[in-house]
């Protein structure tokens, strides 16, 4: 799934096979076996055998030979073999089918473009909790800055009556940030429910679009990398790095009911080092920890309030 998502990616939306099946045979045979990738022409640029192989020349069209092929340094004619230079390209309609196989779906039967080659309109799907269908499109290369651009401008003469979700390819670090909450843009692979296929976890998504209607435990619970902890419906967040590896090392005590730490262990775990050697220097000028973290005679551990 990685490898179609970094096609997906690819500026032109395609690429030579030869060159696919050299970064993972495997992956580019089953993707070519299950229809995702499709035939679609040539891309006539290989490398040069007498030279640096590093840097890529046309493949032209010979006429009088009926082959394509170039001439090397020393004016010699080297074919080039039509394997070679076919490329392929993802067959998006299935793809997308593929990645909303488990959601009730209402729309055109296959994604209709609102800019071409880059989003497409895939029609609504329902999530689990809300009354309504919830819109979907799927975009890729938003992190190219001109592709953002006719997006974000897309999105402000189509504003969602309430909430809009935008799957990309794009890797969820690389994504802008857009000031329209009702937008909700989630990558692909951070929604998968197996990283082997292409199916979208429902439940994944739906906790994206509408994270409030996550079921937590109460009466304290955190978000995966601890930067978020409920404590009784109230929401702490955690922005750094050691604070959250901190929290991680007294819930995984915690939820494993044997909750107590030694506390220069925790700091040196986390990554403070010999000059933090308090958990009230660990998280500085704030004490709304102190609501659900105990400490005493060295140890320390959750106790929610």
């Amino acid at each position: 799934m990685d490898l179609l998502l970094q096609v997906m990616e690819t500026r032109a939306a395609k690429v030579q096979v030869a060159a696919l099946k050299q970064v993972a045979a495997r992956a580019a045979d089953r993707l070519i076996e299950a229809k995702l990738l499709v035939a679609t022409g040539r891309i006539p640029v290989v490398a040069a055998m007498d030279g640096y192989e590093d840097e890529p020349i046309p493949a032209e069209w010979c006429s009088e030979r009926g082959q394509y092929g170039y001439r090397d340094s020393i004016g010699h004619w080297i074919t080039v073999e039509a394997g070679e230079i076919a490329a392929c390209a993802v067959d998006y309609p299935l793809a997308i089918a593929r990645m909303l196989v488990a959601f009730e779906r209402a729309g055109p039967s296959r994604p209709s473009p609102l800019i071409d080659g880059f989003v497409w309109d895939i029609g609504t799907i329902r999530l689990t909790g809300p009354k309504s269908l919830v819109p979907v499109w799927f975009a890729r290369r938003l992190s190219d800055p001109a592709v953002w651009t006719r997006l974000d401008a897309l999105l402000e003469r189509r504003p969602p009556d309430e909430v809009r979700a935008i799957l990309t390819s794009t890797p969820g670090d690389r994504l802008p940030i857009t000031p329209n909450k009702r937008n909700v843009i989630v990558g692909v692979v951070d929604v998968l429910g197996t990283p082997s296929k292409l199916a979208i976890s429902p439940q994944a998504l739906g906790a994206r679009v509408f994270p409030g209607q996550v079921q937590r435990r109460f009466p304290i619970d955190h978000s995966e990398d601890c930067g978020i902890v409920w404590l009784r419906g109230e929401a702490i967040t955690f922005s750094g790095d050691k604070q959250r590896h901190l929290l991680q090392s007294l819930f995984a005590a915690y939820w494993s009911k044997s909750p107590v730490l030694r506390v220069a262990a925790v700091l040196e775990e986390a990554g403070y080092g010999g000059q933090v050697n308090t958990l009230k220097k660990a998280f500085g000028r704030r004490d709304d920890w102190r609501s659900f973290i105990r400490y005493d005679d060295g140890n320390c551990w959750i106790e929610p309030s």
